[in-house]
């Protein structure tokens, strides 16, 4: 299984509340630039792309699967806001078959990369930039010594680098 955690894009801060922030012209930019540079074969298995709640998090998600031309299917999830406990969504990772991707927010995102990773919330092993992509690959399913069994990082990008 692959799991690929993405961070939603720039959104503009010239909305009613936090969760009715829309992406800007940047943060789309950078969104279908982020897809246009990665390989569809990298996600040919993905399966599901969940969402937060939050405005900016939903368009991030839809941009990524129209430019990528990916048929998983996108619905919104609960437990992906960025105060939201990261060890709430291992249940759902591991219940999933196939690929799946998360996008959502930061730090959330970050305690979920390190859990992942280290196993330890607060090791901060990846530093999530806006429209930061994460892929790992499990080689190991979780068990009493690892709770979220064993997890490969296989790339890690960000805009800039393209």
């Amino acid at each position: 299984m692959r799991l690929f955690l993405f961070r939603h894009a720039e959104a503009t801060y010239d909305a009613p509340s936090d969760e009715a922030r829309e992406l800007t012209e940047k943060g789309i930019k950078s969104t279908k630039k982020i897809a246009e540079c990665l390989k569809e074969k990298e996600f040919a298995g993905l399966t599901e792309i969940r969402h937060s709640t939050l405005v900016r998090a939903r368009q991030t998600a839809a941009i990524f699967q129209k430019e990528m031309k990916t048929g998983a299917r996108i619905c919104e999830a609960e437990r992906l806001r960025p105060g939201d406990n990261p060890f709430e969504l291992l249940k759902g990772i591991f219940e999933h078959k196939g690929d799946l991707m998360l996008v959502g927010h930061n730090p959330h995102l970050t305690i979920l990369a390190s859990i992942l990773i280290t196993g330890d919330p607060y090791s901060h092993c990846i530093d999530f930039k806006k429209t930061g992509m994460l892929s790992l690959e499990m080689i190991s399913r979780p068990s009493q010594d690892r709770i979220a069994g064993i997890w490969l990082i296989n790339w890690f990008v960000v805009p800039r680098l393209f």
